[in-house]
């Protein structure tokens, strides 16, 4: 469940979009089938991969021009935990999405996982992982912060005040403008 998402030119202080999910779509994907549901309800995206195999994303635009520094701050609520799966942001691809960037927790231990990777996971271009503490973390709620500022990404796992990890741009580099959320295969999650 996605309470708040706000986006934010970092160094000029705006906040260029921001998502309380109030209204009906904002261009958010809306669907239901046997494999996949998304919808808005009561100020939350709600998302859940009925599949068995396939990893599902939910993107949009991101408003921000090539070079440009951004923060993306969500929350993100577990609600169902099949065991095993990752679930998060992802970011910096185009429509046909061939390569993405992907910030990600375990839904079974305390890890997170940063990583560019091919589509269909053919080829993994950077990857980075390792344990978080979860004890000031409010349960099953995940606060996720991505920031390019210039040259360098932080990554942050709220309430925490410095980076869980760090890299230069050209690790994670942007292929394209859109932005959303990774969920596999048995989990729920609402995003606020």
């Amino acid at each position: 469940m996605i309470y708040n998402l706000p986006v934010a030119n970092i160094l000029n202080k705006e906040t260029i979009m921001e998502y309380d999910f109030n209204s009906e779509f904002d261009g958010w994907e809306i669907i239901s089938n046997e494999d996949e549901k998304s919808f808005i309800k009561d100020g939350c995206y709600w998302m859940e991969n009925k599949s068995k195999t396939r990893w599902m994303f939910y993107h949009k635009e991101l408003p921000v021009k090539k070079g440009e520094s951004f923060l993306i701050k969500t929350e993100i609520e577990l609600l169902q935990d099949p065991g095993f799966g990752q679930f998060g942001l992802v970011w910096g691809f185009d429509k046909p999405h061939n390569v993405l960037n992907r910030f990600t927790i375990s839904s079974d231990m305390n890890r997170f996982t940063i990583c560019k990777f091919q589509k269909d996971h053919e080829r993994v271009l950077h990857r980075f992982s390792n344990r978080f503490s979860e004890e000031n973390l409010e349960k099953n709620k995940y606060p996720l912060s991505i920031l390019l500022l210039e040259d360098y990404y932080y990554f942050f796992i709220q309430p925490y005040h410095k980076p869980i990890y760090m890299c230069h741009k050209n690790h994670l580099s942007m292929e394209g403008f859109r932005f959303g959320f990774y969920i596999e295969p048995g989990i729920i999650h609402t995003n606020r």
